[in-house]
């Protein structure tokens, strides 16, 4: 009955869709151009950029990224050095609205593990969790040899469970990125009726993707909009940096925050990185 419950014979009807579609059907939704006369590949503007973004502030940008960076995205300041989002380039190999969708996905998981990771080693200083709990977060078992925590399961059944349930949502997610509004004729526990999203799957909005109503007009969600990428940006960079500074020190972001804040002199980048 649980397996009933959670993938339905349409949601598995769905998958198949998308799949033929995928490999051999239309391709104008996929996010992967397979062929180069696929239809998603859009002749780039030779008109100027609309008003929209002409006043925008620019980063690096070049005369063909401006051809189809037109500003009307969150965050578009026209820098494409690689021209991944020309959808006439070479480096289209990828639908450009995808690359888009994506890059807010994973801002929005880099927010959250951007708090995550450094939460329990302050929660910790601030004596509000048990010392065995404030752990790095690489020494929570999200990296085996660098050490675990006690937890119900192994790091490598704890691994193999989460890879089943994000591979779930996950699949649910591009469901309704090919297809918008489809999780609402699925059955889903009864919270179908609140999947029906808002027609951009990026923005489902609702009571449980926006909950305290934000971005009530248009003017204040496009801000609200820029700033989320913004922060979904440098929240990306802050994992990177998480990776690296555990790698070169040893020790959690906060603590080489302290050790920094103690000691700027002895504890910096360049003599964790050992020049000097």
């Amino acid at each position: 009955m649980a397996a009933q419950a959670l993938v339905s014979s349409s949601s598995l009807t769905a998958s198949k869709e998308v799949a033929r579609n995928l490999l051999g059907g239309r391709s104008a939704q996929s996010p992967f151009g397979v062929r180069k006369s696929a239809s998603f590949v859009v002749k780039a503007a030779s008109t100027p950029p609309v008003k929209q973004g002409a006043d925008r502030q620019l980063w690096f940008a070049s005369k063909q990224s401006l051809a189809y960076l037109d500003g009307s995205l969150p965050g578009d300041f026209g820098f494409d050095p690689l021209g991944l989002s020309d959808p006439e380039g070479t480096g289209g190999f990828i639908e450009p609205r995808w690359l888009a969708y994506g890059e807010i996905i994973n801002g929005r998981y880099a927010m959250l593990g951007a708090v995550g990771a450094i939460a329990p080693e302050i929660l910790g200083k601030l004596g509000l969790i048990p010392a065995e709990t404030a752990l790095p977060w690489f020494q929570t078992g999200v990296i085996p040899p660098a050490g675990t925590y006690n937890y119900w399961a192994d790091p490598y059944t704890l691994f193999v469970f989460e890879l089943a349930l994000m591979g779930f949502a996950e699949h649910r997610r591009f469901q309704d990125w090919y297809n918008p509004g489809s999780m609402s004729k699925q059955y889903f526990l009864g919270f179908e009726k609140y999947l029906g999203g808002s027609g951009n799957p990026a923005y489902p909005g609702g009571p449980l993707f926006n909950p305290l109503g934000f971005g009530k007009d248009e003017k204040s969600l496009n801000e609200l909009k820029l700033k989320e990428v913004k922060n979904g940006r440098l929240a990306m960079l802050a994992i990177l940096g998480y990776f690296i500074q555990g790698l070169v020190t040893g020790v959690g972001p906060y603590q080489n925050l302290l050790d920094h804040l103690a000691d700027p002199v002895n504890n910096n980048i360049l003599t964790s990185l050992k020049f000097h």
